[in-house]
């Protein structure tokens, strides 16, 4: 763990930006030191560690077998239950209740010729963006 060496009497604080001094050296700064830095386009921030999140996998198949309108990144609740809304999946609410009642398993509801698919899954966040 980095600590912050911008203020001596933060020493034992852990560090959640750093940025690069004369020779490369890394001065490390504490969240509140950082917010008092007067030029914060130089902090670069420690990532941060990951836990994993639900998200959920979507498909719609067409009658004749193939797919239709696919996402296959996870997203999130309420991103997925807008997406089947646009998508005109006519039974959201159950269709997530029983993905998120039995993941990593496809659960579908059929509408006529479509057919809407949807997998509760463990992923990692898909926000994070490392530097």
């Amino acid at each position: 763990m980095e600590t912050c060496t911008y203020e001596l009497s933060h020493s034992a604080i852990a560090a959640t930006h750093f940025y690069k001094a004369y020779e490369g050296d890394r001065v490390n700064l504490c969240f509140e030191c950082a917010s008092r830095f007067g030029y914060p386009e130089y902090l670069i921030e420690y990532p941060q560690p990951w836990r994993p999140q639900y998200g959920y996998l979507v498909a719609t198949l067409n009658g004749t077998g193939e797919f239709g309108e696919v996402e296959t990144w996870p997203m999130d609740g309420s991103a997925v239950e807008w997406w089947l809304d646009v998508l005109g999946c006519p039974d959201v609410h159950n269709l997530l209740a029983d993905a998120s009642w039995e993941p990593y398993r496809a659960h579908q509801v059929i509408d006529g010729a479509w057919t809407y698919e949807a997998a509760r899954v463990t992923c990692l966040p898909l926000a994070q963006v490392c530097k």
